[in-house]
């Protein structure tokens, strides 16, 4: 027998198609407060995660073959206008938000809505990663297939075992690891009153998505 350290064999999963695709979002996920690295320094901030799933694309290997790709991106809530999670809503609703529209935005709404996504491929350290790249509004007239992924909806302000529970493994670790998560399971009782954040949104006009 070889002792000899084996050849890296690639990812153990199917790397989700370069370009453009249609997706629909199936997944807006609370993961709380984490702790990230940014440039030699540590900060905690608000994060979430979006999951979309490709309607066209289905994926040809292994158990999955069969079933759509699907794509997430974390983001840190913030609705400053440099962070990602308002450029990209923005970009997918195709107008920019107004002032008002802070703090009355409900983000789950986007549960079942369907979007232009890009994807390019990134090579780092000898490996090959997927990336979002883009995010636009789904041109008039195209229509995104049913989901076949169950649409889900975690929130931490409203949090629901069943729902935790059937998140992957992975997940559950990063959402275990924050402070809300830590108070919850600590006994403290949530408020019966919803936060002002989880108001639904006010549709601007009937041309914007959501």
């Amino acid at each position: 027998m070889s002792l000899m350290l084996p050849k890296d064999s690639g990812p153990d999963f199917e790397l989700t198609p370069a370009g453009t695709h249609i997706a629909t979002c199936y997944r807006v996920i609370d993961i709380g407060t984490q702790q990230v690295e940014w440039e030699g320094k540590t900060k905690r901030q608000y994060k979430i995660l979006l999951s979309w799933e490709l309607t066209d694309e289905l994926m040809k290997e292994g158990e999955n073959a069969g079933k759509p790709f699907t794509v997430h991106k974390r983001y840190t809530l913030s609705s400053s206008s440099k962070s990602s999670l308002r450029q990209d809503l923005e970009a997918w609703r195709g107008v920019p938000f107004r002032e008002s529209d802070f703090g009355t935005f409900d983000i789950s709404i986007l549960l079942g809505k369907s979007c232009m996504l890009g994807i390019v491929h990134e090579t780092r350290d000898g490996k090959t990663y997927a990336n979002l790249s883009s995010i636009l509004r789904l041109p008039k007239g195209m229509e995104a297939k049913k989901l076949v992924n169950p649409q889900i909806r975690f929130d931490l302000t409203e949090f629901k075992q069943d729902v935790y529970d059937s998140l992957t493994e992975g997940l559950k670790a990063v959402i275990a690891k924050s402070p809300e998560y830590q108070e919850l399971k600590g006994g403290n009782q949530l408020e019966e009153s919803l936060p002002e954040s989880s108001i639904p949104a006010r549709i601007i006009d009937d041309e914007i998505p959501f």
